[in-house]
């Protein structure tokens, strides 16, 4: 129940109609960027930081002053500072200074914590000298546990080469003399969290904080409970504040005597925040939702199905999610017709169903409320994020929310959901329409309909100006051929012509996202060909050897033996004939082997093709590759000259220019072997003329 009831809380937080936000980002309004006010708000629960009439400074330089009393918070050791408050150590600081105890204490060498500050050479401090990156990677190495003794005596670059080793300098690349700025310090101590010394422990582990290895969702900090409220439960907060940039996210729980400290949240390869949070469109148009989802960052960008889109361009149902490192809000219209196979772990808190075969959907808590309301056994369908997540379920025959899911099958059978302009793989068989755009659809637990499309193609895609007749090519356009996804770029040629092109996909502002193009069942290869024959099976001419008429008495006769009766040849007859021309033949069989240069060779298989040896052929091998189901010559363009050629990748012939692979095989006929490459082909001189297909130059012979 507690589950449904934080899933309930998120859902009506992210849908619901807002009133604008008093802060910009997070919980300071000078804080715009994303990534910041994470690493701010993740201190702030800690207490290492606090902001200035609300304002944080992020883009400030930060003092030795203020580093000091980040890292003494750091340490746990605040309660400490009013004991260091009356002494006048350093003559620049005075016991009036208000970050007097921060630095004494920093600068103390106490038994139970390292000095992590020196002063001046000249006993004083300068706590109001902006702190120099050097220095500040030099203090949280300390804290790590690490002395000058570790750093090979070269200072900054030892600490800070200590620091790259430890994970701390993620995101930063400053010089060791070079300022650092107040959100550059947020980073830097966030990264100094989870940073490991050379015994693999963790600057959180030291200083005796403990962090939750169950991954969670942070749903809310409930600061008027003292409540942090995740997927995984509530825990009681040590200190109490507001946090909003951190909501929706997956992370750690961070905790010190049972009590949470702070959240830590997880980051994608491209060091993005990894959020749970996704909302429902609830009108075309509407934008309602979209500031809680991105928490209030401004200047966002939206792609719908992977294309750049307005606020205008989105739809009643679609599912929108965030993409907090390049501030990206990505819009999908993906719906599926399904059958409720089965749930983990229980259909009221489902993180995961099982529809479509088997192929199991990952549940966003957002989710979860709309999802309870269904069973396994039952129809429904689901609305997915771009990355094939469920955000939502509604009945079968909802009003604008049928089921409209489009996928391909590649030439093993196997398909894929496009959603959002991402191939999502599933369980389901699409045998029979293999190479082929389909609908997806599934009423029971059997009855999964992969639908084969077409549709009819008028015009030539010219690659060039990436157009399709009057029609343009989307930026994200997927591309298929011969049962496998490509690119443009790939299939080699500058035109593709209609008959080509089975299939052709738009979305709602005519670009074209789908090309599908011929399936090659088998696997095609080019080179040269090699016949050989060899004498096989002999064959009697009509009325000799065995087709000879048995004559009892003259050539042969029947013998009874063990009560059975069978016919015997008299010498020179029958089987006992010679093998002669007169009396009949050899069968020839014929096997050709394709000659494909540094690709290998295919063969000798027995075949009828009408071919001859030095041929170069396209052939297209079986899915086994253990015979030819097609095979023809290449259209041959003899004697080109040096002057028709572009450089060396492409060559103008009879008014039409062909694209020069830099992979094309290349055949000396002087000697009869292959050149190792195209440069070396060219360069050898003499007469070329070249074979192509499809407008590519697949071979290319030398002569001399």
């Amino acid at each position: 129940m507690k589950h449904k009831i934080l899933s309930l809380l998120l859902v009506l937080t992210l849908t619901l109609p807002l009133a604008p936000p008093a802060l910009a980002l997070g919980s300071f309004a000078d804080v715009s960027d994303a990534a910041t006010a994470r690493n701010v708000e993740v201190l702030q629960l800690m207490g290492v930081i606090n902001g200035d009439g609300g304002s944080f400074r992020p883009h400030d330089r930060l003092t030795r002053a203020e580093f000091c009393k980040m890292a003494v918070e750091l340490q746990g050791r605040g309660d400490q500072v009013v004991r260091y408050r009356s002494r006048t150590v350093f003559p620049d600081v005075r016991a009036s200074h208000w970050a007097a105890g921060y630095i004494n204490l920093a600068t103390a060498a106490d038994k139970d914590a390292p000095q992590l500050i020196h002063g001046n050479p000249d006993g004083t401090f300068a706590p109001d000298r902006n702190i120099s990156y050097g220095e500040a990677v030099t203090v949280l190495v300390r804290a790590l546990g690490y002395t000058d003794q570790d750093t090979g005596g070269i200072w900054p670059d030892g600490y800070v080469a200590l620091a790259g080793e430890a994970g701390m300098t993620k995101g930063l690349t400053l010089s060791g003399n070079a300022p650092i700025t107040r959100a550059q310090a947020a980073q830097l101590f966030v990264n100094a969290l989870t940073a490991k010394n050379g015994e693999g422990v963790t600057l959180l582990a030291k200083l005796g904080y403990a962090v939750a290895a169950a991954e969670t969702t942070l749903y809310s900090v409930d600061a008027a409970n003292g409540k942090l409220r995740t997927s995984g439960g509530e825990v009681k907060m040590a200190n109490p504040m507001a946090s909003t940039a951190l909501n929706g996210l997956k992370g750690h729980v961070v905790t010190k005597n049972d009590e949470a400290v702070t959240f830590l949240p997880v980051t994608n390869a491209s060091g993005g925040a990894v959020s749970d949070a996704a909302i429902i469109v609830a009108a075309d148009g509407s934008t309602a939702g979209i500031d809680a989802l991105t928490g209030g960052a401004a200047n966002y960008t939206i792609y719908r199905n992977g294309v750049r889109a307005s606020k205008n361009a989105l739809k009643k149902n679609d599912v929108l999610t965030y993409n907090a490192a390049n501030n990206i809000v990505q819009a999908c219209d993906t719906r599926v017709a399904v059958y409720y196979e089965n749930c983990t772990p229980t259909p009221g808190a489902a993180t995961a169903i099982e529809a479509l075969g088997g192929t199991s959907f990952s549940v966003l808590p957002t989710a979860q409320q709309s999802l309870a309301r269904f069973r396994p056994g039952q129809t429904m369908v689901i609305l997915l994020t771009a990355d094939g997540q469920v955000a939502g379920a509604v009945e079968n025959g909802t009003v604008g929310a049928q089921g409209n899911a489009f996928g391909y099958v590649n030439g093993s059978g196997a398909v894929s959901l496009i959603c959002g302009g991402n191939l999502i793989p599933l369980k389901c068989s699409g045998a029979g329409s293999e190479g082929k755009a389909v609908r997806i659809a599934q009423n029971s637990k059997t009855g999964v309909y992969v639908t084969a499309q077409t549709s009819g193609v008028t015009d030539a895609l010219d690659l060039a100006s990436r157009t399709l007749g009057a029609r343009k090519l989307a930026d994200n356009v997927l591309v298929f051929k011969d049962g496998e996804q490509t690119s443009l770029e790939a299939l080699g040629v500058s035109r593709v012509e209609r008959n080509e092109i089975s299939y052709v996909g738009t979305n709602s502002a005519g670009e074209v996202t789908m090309l599908v193009l011929g399936v090659n069942t088998g696997r095609e290869i080019v080179g040269r060909v090699i016949v050989s024959v060899a004498d096989g099976q002999w064959v009697w001419n009509a009325g000799k050897g065995a087709n000879e008429p048995k004559v009892s008495g003259v050539n042969g006769s029947y013998v009874m033996e063990d009560g059975e009766t069978y016919w015997e040849w008299k010498p020179g007859h029958g089987s006992y004939a010679p093998k002669t021309s007169e009396n009949g033949h050899y069968t020839q069989i014929r096997s050709i082997t394709i000659d494909c240069g540094a690709n290998g060779k295919y063969g000798p298989f027995a075949s009828t093709f009408s071919v001859d040896t030095g041929d170069i052929v396209s052939a297209e091998l079986n899915a086994a590759r253990t015979t030819f189901i097609n095979m023809a010559r290449l259209d041959k363009l003899g004697d080109v000259p040096a002057s028709a050629w572009v450089g060396r990748t492409a060559v103008n012939y009879g008014g039409r220019t062909y694209t020069v692979p830099s992979s094309v095989l290349c055949w000396n006929r002087n000697n009869g072997t292959w050149f190792d490459k195209l440069e070396t082909a060219l360069d050898y001189g003499g007469k070329r003329d070249i074979y192509v297909k499809d407008g590519v130059v697949r071979v290319i012979e030398i002569r001399a």
